[in-house]
């Protein structure tokens, strides 16, 4: 009866381990007296983990991860193509370019932006520096000019922010957890850094 107990409390903590584990063979050995027998049981190695599966944090940001990755993607493309398209232009032409485009995107994503928690704004910035490899500031006033870009950081700094500051894997190891599973669900590259 207790090895029966044993064994029911070894598959239930396997159940739940990430990693499949895989049983082996079951093995009598005789040993002196004919009727005393041993089992053994044979199990491949198994890593588990020690985070907490009702963890409030983990699955709030695994949700805001969700919500803004697309609009990052967007930004970062529109970055991209802002840069294609007015490499060659004139000034002037740049100018009205880019006005018209930011004008554009006012219409379509403004709505969207001003009912964004604070946290989900973090982690869209957060996703912007990590696909470009530069951080807000960099970015601000590389698109717009020094003036709006130090303007933002000011008021990054109001919420807690520092947008000089860019993105680096070690500050925030749950989110590049979240974010690096998000890619390889959606079978997404990693970001290649802007040049």
């Amino acid at each position: 009866m207790k090895l029966r107990n044993i064994l029911l409390v070894l598959f239930a903590l396997l159940a739940f381990a990430p990693v499949k584990a895989q049983i082996g063979i079951f093995k009598k050995d005789k040993q002196e007296a004919p009727e005393d027998t041993l089992y053994h049981l044979f199990l491949d190695s198994v890593i588990i983990e020690a985070r907490n599966l009702r963890n409030y944090n983990y699955s709030r940001y695994e949700y805001v991860v969700r919500k803004v990755y697309p609009l990052a993607d967007t930004a970062v493309a529109l970055f991209h193509e802002v840069h294609e398209v007015t490499a060659d232009m004139k000034k002037r032409e740049d100018k009205k370019y880019r006005k018209q485009l930011e004008k554009d995107l006012k219409e379509n994503f403004e709505d969207r932006l001003k009912n964004m928690s604070r946290t989900e704004g973090l982690v869209l910035i957060k996703l912007i520096e990590r696909k470009t490899g530069m951080s807000m500031y960099d970015l601000l006033r590389d698109v717009k000019n020094t003036r709006t870009a130090w303007w933002w950081q000011n008021l990054g700094k109001l919420y807690g922010y520092d947008l000089r500051e860019g993105y680096s894997p070690d500050q925030n190891p749950m989110l590049e957890t979240i974010i690096s599973e998000y890619e390889q669900k959606h079978n997404i590259p990693p970001p290649t850094p802007f040049k």
